[in-house]
């Protein structure tokens, strides 16, 4: 059916055709309602013949509708509308009227709205208008960024394609079509064994072969080609398709015929880009080649990755050696010549056979930088590296020379202040980011003294290992294999020879310090009981680290010698609440730095800076931090990197920081949707690693505790996180959608979502009354942005009342009744304990003198499941029974982690168990606990991904739980200002 200008299709006017394919026919369309431009597709008859072809796309296109970002063409809606009912507006000079479309018949038909884009396609750009190469790589790039947030969301794209790809008239890239390869994949079921090519390709022409997921041939990855399952690295190989085609204005899998054209996309490699265009910048075959493996697993794992290299490769474009220059060299016969190894081809994996992922991931230009390409022999061949020139390796030279100069002999204490701020106000001003690891587990990452090396701790299938790194050469090595460990803290000595790691055992909570060679040897004890990364003074001939004294109630900055004999100094010692969470030691060897927790003058944290001649202490700066969670001195004691965010109303998200000293003044390094946590520094280079962290979590609905019948119910790419259930069976719960942490409500299908709570501030831990009609919640809300208090609202959001004042208040509960709210509260008290406060409000009482935190309230409002410290001398926590009145335990449970690792636990509705949050085998799933005594059993059996949090509903028949994504790599950062 085609329908000409001035067609009335539900709201929307037909204004031209723009286009038309297997995929439906586009028009421009005018929104009668909303008076704006839209894009409308027609989707074509045989498509939306089958209902379950209907509503699975349907489901695909909501969660793509959720997508909000600059890259990607937003859907406004969905639609249908009866054949009948389309009409076609007759305009004349007096008059105008409607009539039946001449071409109606019967049945439906379906549509997408989507934002109409005023420009051209990729493909138009690169063959019709013939951009220059720099110019496609950065529409490419900012494709890449959208593909990363669809991706995160859980969404392929599966027909990406320079056609589905508009570039606007201002330069901005768009990604149409999101979610229709979804509504033509025919089955998803494994083709038949033995089934060839011809077959294959004779099916997708008729579009009947079960297991076929339909594509554009010459732009389909190896897997979709051969019918078998995809996921976003299918999107990657044919981003890589579309790269190499900007490149060349080829395809690079171009054959005679459609067969001979699957037949290379799963058999041959792309012909080298300087076949076609000798002027591409050598790091583009790299890049495209890491794209185009016939493996997933050889491929880059991550989209992210891709935009990382690709924005360096455009940063640094007009000095990028050429693609005809990597050709120069004589390789073994039948090698591919590259600048760098794939991950495959160079890491060990660490994960196994179940996952197949690497610790470490693409090093996008520290080939090029020490003066190296890699050549890659054929499968089953070994690698072998040769030497790209001299000229690279003096222009290396020359600018390592400089480095040091500027950074190193520059550093001296007889800088004028306004030099040492203009060197301040210089530092990474032009960031150069690479991606260290893409197992998306790593922790604990730090940087050698020399900027040769980097350690981190990879957390796998509930255990952790410690892993070195070669920067240089992204070479990988386990330095200690995983085990049932936790690791606190890990450091470089000064000479760059010895990783220094602190860890425990699970469940043993007194952490040891160790030392082992970079270069092998097998580890050493030093110290026992430290509580923080230990730092050495700059002749490498003591240390220092931070020890908490439960007994005493105090934490300490502690100095003692390198080797962890002798004298263990008190430095300086600082009473609970208030402690010492990290130290660095400054390079001119004066001053420990230290972050530290405060509740002098409300909750905050600070930097501190400690003389090590006589242990004085003052803050530097007058900055109040709601969170610092790393910290590292520059190279000349100009000041400080830290990982954190300010203490304010609004904005949840750690970023970097430079911290000037003395004078403490802070400047954002970082300003991204992402987390920055943790930082280390080189003493020589000068380069940062630090780890990123991101998330996506959403809720589902499971009937009991069947996890092979759960059901998502919010979509999106940020983070939904279960709270409660109300006595009507609706769930509490929180969500970044608004851009802040607030309260939502919604119905157990996920309709009728009403955000509850709208200010800048974070706003969680929600609890509802027994009746239905309250809402209490914490909250920094008010003028004092240091305290989190507790707040009561109606079940509605309205008439928020603040029920406590000052300190730190969370994990609030209502007693059986509803007449009182349980919670902890943390200020200038000695220990952690279980407190009381009206729901109407008024004055607080304290419930527990013993270490108890995180209350729930059983079933029949007799008892009381809590954490709690039973031995102050081995300070194992345990999961307690106690009366609701706040007596002494009853039962003890061993199901909580390490101390200051937080427990998810919620009573079974019938009141005899505890279900509770457990990731032994390296998924979280939910265990069971009889109060009756006995051993804990698995309740939950999922396969894959993280579970957040989770609620019983009121009548225990359904469970709700957050799931989702947590990924932490570790990332370099070179500053490439030059001074």
């Amino acid at each position: 059916m085609a329908f000409t200008t001035g067609t009335l299709i539900n709201h929307y006017k037909v204004v031209s055709l723009l286009g038309a394919g297997g995929m439906g026919e586009v028009y421009k369309a005018h929104d009668t309602r909303l008076d704006r431009a839209v894009a409308l597709k027609i989707l074509p008859a045989d498509l939306v013949a089958d209902p379950d072809r209907v509503r699975r796309f349907i489901q695909e296109a909501k969660s793509a509708s959720a997508l909000n970002h600059p890259h990607i063409v937003a859907i406004y809606e969905i639609g249908q509308v009866a054949a009948s009912e389309i009409t076609v507006s007759e305009q004349s000079s007096d008059k105008e009227s409607t009539q039946p479309a001449s071409s109606n018949g019967a049945g439906s038909i379906h549509y997408i709205a989507m934002e109409f884009v005023e420009g051209e396609t990729l493909h138009a750009k690169i063959h019709r208008e013939r951009v220059e190469l720099k110019k496609s790589l950065e529409y490419l790039a900012q494709v890449a960024d959208g593909l990363a947030k669809a991706h995160a969301a859980g969404i392929v794209h599966r027909d990406l394609k320079p056609e589905n790809i508009m570039i606007s008239e201002d330069g901005y890239a768009k990604i149409l079509d999101f979610g229709l390869a979804k509504l033509v994949e025919i089955k998803e079921a494994a083709p038949a064994s033995g089934d060839s090519l011809e077959e294959a390709a004779t099916a997708m022409m008729n579009q009947t072969r079960p297991g076929m997921v339909m594509g554009t041939v010459g732009y389909m990855s190896p897997e979709q080609v051969q019918g078998k399952a995809v996921d976003q690295r299918s999107d990657i190989f044919s981003f890589g398709c579309i790269l190499y085609e900007a490149a060349t204005r080829i395809k690079p899998f171009s054959g005679d015929s459609m067969i001979d054209s699957l037949h290379k996309i799963v058999y041959a490699q792309a012909p080298p880009i300087k076949d076609a265009n000798p002027n591409a910048p050598a790091e583009l075959q790299r890049i495209v080649r890491k794209c185009l493996a016939k493996s997933p697993d050889e491929r880059y794992q991550s989209i992210k990755e891709v935009a990382i290299d690709l924005r360096e490769l455009i940063r640094e474009y007009d000095s990028q050696p050429l693609v005809s220059g990597m050709y120069q060299q004589p390789t073994p016969s039948g090698a591919y010549p590259e600048s760098q190894p794939t991950m495959a081809q160079s890491q060990p994996s660490i994960t196994g056979p179940q996952s197949g992922a690497n610790v470490t991931g693409a090093q996008a230009s520290l080939a090029t930088d020490s003066g190296q390409v890699a050549v890659v022999a054929p499968k089953g061949r070994e690698m072998r590296w040769v030497t790209y020139g001299a000229a690279l390796a003096v222009i290396a030279i020359v600018a390592l020379t400089m480095l040091y100069f500027f950074v190193i002999q520059k550093k001296g204490k007889d800088q004028t202040a306004d030099q040492k701020k203009a060197r301040q106000a210089s530092r990474f001003q032009n960031p150069k980011l690479t991606k260290l690891t893409n197992s998306g587990r790593a922790l604990g990452a730090v940087i050698s003294p020399d900027g040769k090396y980097v350690a981190h701790i990879v957390n796998e299938d509930g255990q952790q290992s410690l892993w070195v790194r070669h920067v240089a050469t992204s070479g990988n090595e386990v330095k200690i294999p995983r085990a049932d460990v936790v690791y606190k803290g890990v450091s470089f000595s000064r000479d760059s020879n010895y990783i220094y790691y602190v860890s425990a055992e699970k469940g043993n909570n007194i952490f040891t310090l160790y030392r082992v060679e970079v270069f092998g040897g097998s580890p050493k004890k030093v110290i026992e009981d430290v509580d923080s990364a230990v730092t050495f003074s700059p002749d490498g001939k003591r240390m220092a680290f931070v020890r908490g004294y439960l007994q005493e109630k105090e934490s300490a900055l502690i100095v003692t010698n390198a080797d962890g004999t002798g004298e263990q100094q008190k430095l300086v010692v600082h009473k609970r609440p208030n402690d010492f969470l990290e130290a660095d030691w400054s390079p001119d060897g004066d001053v420990i730095a230290c972050s530290a927790r405060s509740f002098t003058g409300g909750f905050h944290f600070e930097l501190i800076e400690v003389q090590v001649a006589d242990g004085t202490e003052k803050t530097i700066g007058s900055t109040r931090w709601g969170i610092i969670t790393g910290l590292a001195w520059l190279p000349d004691a100009g000041g400080l990197v830290i990982s954190g965010r300010e203490q304010s109303i609004g904005g949840i998200q750690l970023q970097l920081w430079q911290v000037a000293y003395p004078n403490g003044e802070a400047r954002k390094l970082t300003n991204d949707l992402v987390n920055y946590a943790g930082v280390s520094v080189s003493a020589e280079t000068g380069a940062l690693v630090t780890l990123q962290t991101d998330a996506v979590s959403n809720v589902w609905i499971l009937p009991g505790s069947d996890a092979g019948r759960a059901q998502q119910i919010t979509l999106g790419s940020g983070k939904n996180v279960v709270g409660c259930w109300t006595p009507d069976g609706k769930i509490v719960y929180l969500s970044d959608a608004s851009g802040n942490f607030d309260i939502w409500i919604m119905d157990a299908d996920g309709k009728n979502q009403k955000q509850l709570t709208s200010d800048p501030a974070i706003d969680t831990l929600p609890a509802v009354s027994p009746d239905g009609r309250y809402i209490v919640f914490c909250s920094n809300r008010g003028s004092n942005a240091g305290s989190f208090n507790l707040w009561r609202m109606n079940i509605d959001g309205s008439n928020a009342k603040q029920l406590t004042t000052g300190g730190i208040d969370f994990w609030p509960v209502f007693t059986g009744d509803g007449q009182w709210v349980i919670y902890n509260h943390l200020s200038g008290a000695e220990r952690s304990v279980l407190w009381k406060v009206p729901v109407e409000g008024g004055e607080p009482a304290k419930l527990t003198e013993y270490f108890s935190m995180q209350a729930r309230i059983s079933p029949d409002g007799k008892s009381i499941a809590c954490l709690h410290i039973p031995d102050q001398a081995n300070p194992k926590m345990k999961l307690a029974i106690i009366p609701a009145d706040g007596g002494q335990p009853t039962k003890m449970f061993d199901i909580s982690p390490a101390i200051g690792e937080s427990v998810n636990f919620r009573w079974t509705a019938d009141g005899k168990a505890i279900t509770y949050l457990d990731s032994r085998s390296g998924i979280p799933n939910l265990w069971v606990q009889p109060i009756s005594g006995g051993e804990p059993k698995q309740l939950t059996a999922f396969k894959s991904d993280q579970m957040f949090s989770f609620d019983w509903s009121r009548d225990g028949k359904h469970l709700a739980c957050s799931r989702g994504v947590e990924t932490t790599d570790a990332i370099l950062i070179r500053d490439e200002a030059k001074p």
